[in-house]
C-alpha cells in the first residue's frame, strides 16, 4: 500500500482498529466502531480558532513567567515565588543538572511549542512556506510530550496544601495566568488532535 493510500486511514488510539477516513459534515465527529473512542471531528474555521487559542495561551504563559506566582507570609516575613528567583536559587545551590532539566521542561519547551505552533498556523493561513510548516509541525510532535508546566503547577498546589497551616498565601495574576495556560492546553488537546493539524496542512498545500 502506498503512502498516499495510507493517508486515507486512521488508527484508533485506544483499541488500534484501522478505519478509513470519510469527509464529515459541520459539527459531526467520527467514532471508533469497536470502542466508540473519538477518532476525529469536523472543525469550522480551524486555523483561526486554534491560532486565537494559541495566542491567548502565549500571552498567559508570558505573564506567568514575568510576575510573582505566589507570595508567602511566614510570621511577617514575605517571600515570593517566581520563575527567575526559583532558577536563581537552584543554580545558586549548584544544582545545575536539576536547574537545566527544569528550565527545559517548564520554560523552554512550552515556549518553543507555542511559538512554533503560532508561526506554523500563520504560515498555513497565508498558504506559504510549506517545508518550514512541515518542519515546525514535526518539531512540535517531537517535544510536545516533554512540556511539563502542568506538573509544575501541580507541585505548587501540593506545596500550598502543606503551607496552609504555617503561612498566609497570596495569589497574584501570574498564578491565574498559569492556571489559564493549563486550561487552554487541556481544552486544545481535548478538542483538537495533532492529526487534525496534519489534515489541515495536507488540505492547504495539496500534496
Amino acid at each position: 500500500m502506498e503512502d498516499s493510500e495510507l493517508d486515507n486511514f486512521i488508527i484508533c488510539k485506544k483499541c488500534h482498529t484501522l478505519h478509513r477516513k470519510i469527509k464529515l459534515h459541520h459539527g459531526t465527529k467520527a467514532l471508533c466502531q469497536r470502542c466508540n473512542t473519538l477518532l476525529y471531528r469536523h472543525h469550522q474555521n480551524f486555523i483561526d480558532r486554534l491560532l486565537a487559542l494559541s495566542l491567548v495561551e502565549l500571552i498567559a504563559l508570558i505573564v506567568s513567567f514575568s510576575f510573582t506566582i505566589i507570595r508567602i507570609n511566614l510570621n511577617g516575613v514575605y517571600r515570593g515565588l517566581d520563575f527567575s528567583s526559583m532558577f536563581y536559587t537552584i543554580f545558586h545551590h549548584h544544582y545545575y543538572i536539576v536547574g537545566i532539566v527544569l528550565l527545559f521542561f517548564i520554560f523552554i519547551f512550552p515556549l518553543v511549542i507555542l511559538l512554533s505552533l503560532i508561526l506554523a498556523l500563520i504560515l498555513m493561513k497565508l498558504k506559504s512556506s510549506k517545508y518550514l510548516v512541515k518542519r515546525l509541525l514535526i518539531l512540535i510532535a517531537k517535544i510536545s510530550h516533554w512540556s511539563m508546566i502542568d506538573i509544575f503547577l501541580l507541585s505548587i498546589l501540593v506545596a500550598m496544601v502543606k503551607l496552609f497551616n504555617y503561612a498566609q498565601l497570596e495569589f497574584s495574576v501570574a498564578f491565574t495566568a498559569l492556571i489559564l495556560v493549563i486550561l487552554l492546553d487541556i481544552f486544545t488537546l481535548k478538542r483538537i488532535t495533532f492529526s487534525d493539524i496534519w489534515d489541515e496542512y495536507e488540505q492547504i498545500y495539496k500534496r
